[in-house]
């Protein structure tokens, strides 16, 4: 694999303005012809800067999430911010992790106070309290949302909510069988296997089999036990973030992109978060950056090499409509938008 060569361009401060348009020819650094356009969202339309987590559903409405709040911007261009204040605590915490879109185009959010989903105009919030335990800790890390059954995963294993009853997976039932009880990512495949990421290993769960993969039992091709990410690609192959990079697993076979000359600065970095297009195409953020992989090569994008993102922390990525990529960043979000050939 071979690393792009680019110039070091210098950043332009946040504070020039809440909203920016640069264009700037990134054909060189996209692999694509064309030029760019990157736009920085108005800072004072989320509660903080700091952005971690963003989804859309297939309507177009976008949702962004940090550790002070919750931000949407509608498929009308209106934006408007949730916390738990301005909810009468249906936002249960401010303090957000994870966001994921239920096939309703309801949104559920995972905090460090619990759960809480949104549909309409109403809140629903799921708490270790009002579930009666079914949800084991109210410290939710991760969600993997599916037809019938919402996976969740907490600081003292995962639940499974399924219409309106719980199946906790706490304390005993995972004794000897996740190598953490802090589960930091889940995940489901077409098979209806689960599989749960700790800070000491991956697990594949499938009905009454548990599996555990680590560093020494895949011949280093799980780059680090400390499982940040989990995401499966459409066609079966699952990605697993780690605190130092990114390895693939496809049937038994692992590869470990650790020390990637590709993926330069973030190469061994963590991994925040992974996105798979329905094409295949995956978005890795990650502290140093963001890249993409095609199959064949890996893209990066930081900011030494484009003249948008504006820090090392790269939180999220959610791809659009006409090409268009969104960064959550450590500074808010900005927005790659390919510029209509008429300009």
């Amino acid at each position: 694999m071979r690393l792009n060569s680019f110039r070091a361009l210098p950043a332009l401060a946040l504070a020039l303005a809440s909203v920016f348009h640069t264009t700037a020819s990134l054909a060189s650094a996209s692999g694509n012809e064309g030029d760019f356009r990157w736009v920085l969202q108005d800072l004072s339309r989320f509660p903080d800067p700091e952005v971690i987590a963003m989804v859309s559903d297939d309507q177009g409405n976008k949702w962004f999430a940090g550790k002070k709040g919750l931000t949407r911007l509608s498929q009308l261009g209106d934006w408007q911010i949730f916390t738990a204040e301005n909810t009468s605590k249906g936002l249960v915490s401010n303090v957000i992790t994870a966001l994921a879109i239920g096939e309703n185009r309801e949104l559920w959010v995972a905090t460090e106070g619990g759960v809480s989903w949104y549909a309409n105009g109403s809140w629903k919030t799921f708490t270790k309290e009002n579930t009666s335990g079914g949800l084991p800790d109210n410290y939710v890390s991760s969600m993997a949302i599916g037809h019938d059954e919402r996976w969740f995963g907490t600081k003292s294993g995962f639940a499974m909510l399924r219409g309106g009853a719980w199946t906790t997976y706490g304390a005993d039932r995972i004794s000897g069988r996740l190598p953490h009880k802090m589960v930091t990512a889940i995940a489901l495949d077409s098979s209806g296997d689960k599989w749960i990421g700790t800070i000491a290993g991956l697990v594949k769960f499938s009905g009454s089999n548990w599996t555990t993969y680590t560093r020494d039992n895949t011949n280093g091709g799980l780059p680090h036990n400390s499982i940040t990410y989990l995401s499966i690609a459409p066609n079966g192959v699952k990605w697993v973030g780690t605190q130092m990079g990114v390895g693939k697993l496809i049937a038994n076979a692992w590869t470990s992109y650790k020390g990637a000359l590709d993926l330069g600065e973030i190469a061994s970095e963590q991994v925040y978060s992974l996105t798979v297009e329905k094409s295949g195409k995956l978005w890795v953020s990650a502290k140093g950056g963001a890249a993409s992989y095609d199959g064949t090569s890996w893209t990066l994008f930081n900011k030494n090499n484009t003249n948008g993102i504006q820090t090392r922390f790269v939180y999220s990525v959610m791809t659009g409509k006409d090409s268009d990529v969104w960064f959550g960043t450590q500074k808010g979000v900005v927005e790659m938008t390919r510029i209509p050939k008429d300009e």
